[in-house]
């Protein structure tokens, strides 16, 4: 049964126009997925979505999960989305079309810790190449690179009293970097970032530049607020755990707490947070709204966590890690979809995934054409 198909029969269902043989069949492809008969899907994603519509139902059971057929309304429209989840797992790869080749050409590969860090005297110095241990010493700030590849910060006692200079690490598309700054704090930097930050922090206010996406786990100083600024907006907090999302390619910023609370500030307005809170500009005024924080950091987490986002929003994530160009051939519909993948696979691997539901692609080296 082709997903499109189970997504046009839980329409009419909604709308109250299926036929008895269609209500029974529709019963049959939920139950066949319940009962887990779909080995290409982990266990541990049937059951998260089969929980996910379990729950928006208005009455339940604590003890045992059922589906009552006659209480699918209620969850039509999610079962609508969910009904993607084929997409990716159950139907079987279709044939391609004219002019479509196989993704298996041309393996690109994932991207990798790496970054250049311009020091305060302009000297650029590549993460990537550099050995681990002692790389690099500044007006009493020493810099070094950790077995784990992450950079660390040291003030000695000398370095207390200089003058506050500004370093800059950047990642490139296909890279990544965690960088521990002068106070502790600890930032985590996605694929085509980049991160401005003092070498060491003033006694009444800490403050970072970032563009792109960071992940930051704030050391907390009562003392001394620390800051993100990006392209317009402000980011305030004291000690706290958060995740930033402010690439140029991207409709708005996005500013996601896991632990604490943030303040958000622009010309606009200005807007509180709530752990597991999302907040944006929309229409000329902050909004918030409640989202799945492990789908937002699966990037810090290595993986790649598509459960409920827009065919294009992933695509755009996907071109920034394996360092690719997308384009669309026209008709490609913006499909939600669902899944996830480490983000150490190869990009032939991840688009296999997504064949598996309908999407086609055409590789020409490192440009990528999504066919439908």
């Amino acid at each position: 049964m082709h997903p499109k198909d189970i997504q046009e029969l839980l329409k009419k269902y909604r709308e109250g126009t299926c036929t008895e043989a269609e209500k029974a069949l529709l019963e049959r492809w939920y139950q066949t997925y319940e009962a887990g008969d779909f080995p290409e899907i982990p266990p541990h994603i049937r059951d998260e979505h089969l929980n996910e519509v379990w729950q928006s139902l208005p009455v339940h059971e604590n003890k045992v999960r059922r589906m009552p057929w006659l209480q699918l309304a209620a969850a039509a429209v999610l079962l609508i989305t969910f009904a993607t989840v084929l997409y990716l797992y159950i139907n079987k790869p279709v044939a391609h079309s004219a002019g479509t080749q196989p993704v298996t050409d041309n393996t690109i590969m994932p991207g990798s810790n790496k970054a250049i860090l311009t020091l305060n005297d302009g000297r650029r110095i590549s993460l990537t190449d550099a050995a681990n241990g002692h790389i690099a010493d500044q007006a009493g700030i020493t810099v070094t690179k950790k077995a784990d590849g992450q950079l660390f910060y040291t003030i000695s006692e000398s370095g207390a009293n200089e003058t506050i200079t500004f370093n800059t690490i950047e990642t490139p598309r296909g890279g990544q970097y965690q960088v521990a700054l002068p106070d502790g704090t600890k930032v985590w930097l996605n694929a085509a970032t980049s991160l401005r930050f003092p070498t060491k922090f003033s006694a009444t206010e800490r403050i970072v530049y970032l563009d792109g996406e960071a992940y930051f786990e704030v050391a907390h100083n009562k003392n001394s607020p620390f800051k993100v600024a990006v392209n317009g907006q402000q980011v305030e907090v004291l000690g706290t755990h958060f995740n930033i999302m402010a690439y140029k390619d991207e409709n708005t910023i996005r500013t996601t707490l896991l632990e604490g609370s943030v303040k958000l500030t622009a010309p606009v307005g200005s807007l509180l947070l709530e752990p597991g809170q999302q907040g944006y500009i929309a229409k000329s005024a902050f909004t918030h709204e409640l989202v799945d924080v492990t789908i937002v950091t699966a990037w810090k987490n290595g993986l790649f966590k598509f459960n409920g986002i827009d065919l294009r929003t992933l695509m755009r994530q996907i071109s920034r890690w394996y360092d690719i160009e997308v384009v669309y051939e026209p008709g490609v519909k913006d499909d939600v979809v669902f899944g996830s993948i480490s983000r150490t696979a190869d990009l032939t691997k991840l688009l296999h995934i997504l064949e598996l539901g309908g999407v086609h692609f055409k590789q020409n080296g490192r440009k990528l054409i999504v066919m439908q």
